[in-house]
C-alpha cells in the first residue's frame, strides 16, 4: 500500500484535537462520534466565519475502490451525496475532510458522526478552523489563463459576488492539434483558418458565459496573448512572440467583444511586458480588494504559471495591492481525476506533498455550492465549447456499465471529465495576503 502524506504550509487560526469514538446508538462498525478537546475554546468562536477542515490519518482498505467518507449531524443525513468524500484507493496518509458547512450547522459542541467505506476510521484527528476572507468588501478580479478556468475553479462563487465580478482571460486558447480535432470536423481546410477561428470562439466562450451568472459585460475582458512563460516574462519581457501555426495572429482577435479600452490594444503584439501592462492598469481601474489566480506551485500548467507571475509583477509594478491573493487549482501532475467521487460530493485542498511553500504559510477558504448552484455551474461548463468532448462507443458502454449496473453513483453530465471532477459541493481556494504574493514571487525570481 503507498504511503504519501499531504502536506501544506497552512497556518490555521484556530484548532483542537478531536478524538472520534463509537457511535454506540449505531449498529453499524463503521460509524464514529467526534468529541472536541477545546470546548471552551470552540465555544467562543463564530462558526460561520470559519472554513472548517478535519485533519486525519487516512487508511484505505481497497485495492481498487475509492476511500468514502461521510458525515452529519444525524444517521439519516449520512448517505446523502453532499455529505460524502472520496480518498485515493489502496493509499495510506495524512488527509483533509472538507467539514465546511457540517460544522456551523452543529450550532455548539459539534455532534458529528463519520461513517466510512473502503477505508478506517482514525481514532484521532485535528480540527483545522480558518476565518473567512470578507469576500463583500469590494470588487473582485477573476485571472483565468483560458477561458473555462474561471468557471472551473469559482462559478459558483462569481455566481454569488456577480454584481462586484471583473474577469480576464489572459490566454488566446488558439491551439488546434490537427484540423480533424477542430470544434466542428472539417469545418476549416487550412491550419491558419482553424486557429484564427479556434481564438475567435475561445473568446467568445470567455465574454459569453459569465453573463448567464449575472456578470456586466463591461466587467469582462479578453486579452488574447500566446507564447508567454514565466521566463519570458522576467527574462525577455519586451519580446514579441509569434503563433507556430499562424504568425500572423495577434491579441485583436480575441478582443472583439471587449468594451475596455486596454494600454496594449494599439501595440496589439504578444509580450510579456504588454501583458503586466494590461494587468497593472485592470487593477488600477478595478482596484479590487479579492483577486483569484491560479497556483503557481501546484497548477503545472506552464500558462498558468504564467498567469500568476505576471499578476505578482504587476502589484509590484503597479499602485494597487489587493487585500488578499485567492489561488486555485484546475491541473494536477499526473493526477486526472481530482476532485475524486461523483457529482456534487465534497472535495478539500488537492493532493501535494511539500510542506514548505514560497509564501511562507497561507490559509484556506471553502465556498459552498447548493444543488442549484451545482447545476448551474454544470449549464456554465456546457457552454464551453473546449469541454464538448466527442462520445465514443467504447466510453458510452463503459459509463452506462458503470452507472446501470455497478451504480457507482456518477450523473455524467457530459463527456469531458470535469463534467464529473469539478463539479462538486465546494470550491476550495488558498489564501494569502496580496503584498505576500507579490513580494514571494518576484522576489524568488531576482525582481
Amino acid at each position: 500500500m503507498n504511503k504519501r502524506d499531504y502536506q501544506y504550509a497552512l497556518q490555521p487560526d484556530w484548532q483542537s484535537s478531536v478524538t472520534l469514538s463509537k457511535h454506540i446508538s449505531s449498529s453499524k462498525s463503521d460509524q464514529k462520534l467526534l468529541h472536541l478537546t477545546d470546548l471552551i475554546g470552540f465555544s467562543a468562536l463564530d462558526l460561520k466565519d470559519y472554513t472548517w477542515l478535519l485533519a486525519f490519518s487516512y487508511q484505505s482498505t481497497s485495492k481498487k475502490k475509492q476511500g468514502r467518507i461521510s458525515a452529519a449531524l444525524s444517521e439519516d443525513h449520512l448517505d446523502s451525496i453532499g455529505q460524502v468524500q472520496y480518498f485515493e484507493a489502496d493509499e495510506v496518509g495524512e488527509r483533509y475532510f472538507n467539514l465546511s458547512g457540517l460544522i456551523e450547522a452543529s450550532q455548539g459542541a459539534p455532534s458529528l458522526l463519520l461513517s466510512g467505506e473502503y477505508c478506517q476510521l482514525p481514532l484521532e484527528a485535528k480540527l483545522l478552523g480558518f476565518k473567512k476572507p470578507d469576500l463583500a468588501d469590494g470588487p473582485i478580479l477573476i485571472i483565468a489563463p483560458h477561458a473555462d478556468d474561471a468557471e472551473l475553479a469559482a462559478y459558483g462563487l462569481y455566481e454569488k459576488y456577480s454584481e462586484q465580478i471583473w474577469i480576464t482571460t489572459i490566454n488566446a486558447g488558439q491551439n488546434v492539434q490537427k484540423l480533424d480535432r477542430q470544434y466542428i470536423p472539417n469545418l476549416d481546410d487550412s491550419m491558419d483558418d482553424a486557429v484564427l477561428r479556434k481564438a475567435h470562439i475561445r473568446a467568445w466562450n470567455s465574454m459569453s458565459t459569465p453573463l448567464l451568472a449575472g456578470v456586466k459585460l463591461e466587467n469582462l475582458s479578453s486579452l488574447g496573448y500566446f507564447g508567454l512563460t514565466k521566463d519570458s516574462l522576467y527574462k525577455t519581457p519586451n519580446q514579441e512572440q509569434e503563433d507556430h501555426y499562424l504568425p500572423t495572429l495577434s491579441p485583436a482577435i480575441s478582443r472583439t467583444w471587449n468594451t475596455l479600452s486596454l494600454p496594449s490594444d494599439d501595440k496589439n503584439v504578444s509580450s510579456g511586458q504588454s501583458l503586466i501592462d494590461d494587468l497593472v492598469y485592470l487593477l488600477e481601474r478595478i482596484k479590487p480588494s479579492t483577486v483569484l489566480v491560479t497556483e503557481p506551485e501546484i497548477d503545472p500548467h506552464v500558462e498558468h504559471v504564467m498567469s500568476a507571475h505576471a499578476l505578482a509583477l504587476a502589484i509590484k509594478q503597479g499602485a494597487h495591492v489587493p487585500e488578499r491573493v485567492l489561488m486555485y487549482v484546475n491541473h494536477l501532475r499526473k493526477i486526472k481525476k481530482f476532485p475524486y467521487g461523483p457529482e456534487h460530493t465534497r472535495t478539500a485542498l488537492p493532493p501535494w506533498f511539500n510542506g514548505s511553500s514560497v509564501f511562507g504559510q497561507f490559509s484556506c477558504y471553502s465556498h459552498q455550492l447548493t444543488l442549484e448552484e451545482q447545476k448551474a455551474k454544470v449549464v456554465s461548463f456546457d457552454s464551453m465549447h473546449d469541454l464538448r468532448s466527442k462520445s465514443r462507443i467504447g466510453k458510452n458502454l463503459k459509463k452506462w456499465w458503470n452507472k446501470k449496473v455497478l451504480k457507482n453513483g456518477f450523473q455524467y453530465y457530459g463527456d469531458h471529465s470535469y463534467f464529473q471532477t469539478h463539479i462538486k459541493a465546494n470550491e476550495v481556494f488558498t489564501l494569502v495576503d496580496g503584498r505576500v504574493f507579490s513580494d514571494s514571487l518576484t522576489q524568488a525570481n531576482g525582481k
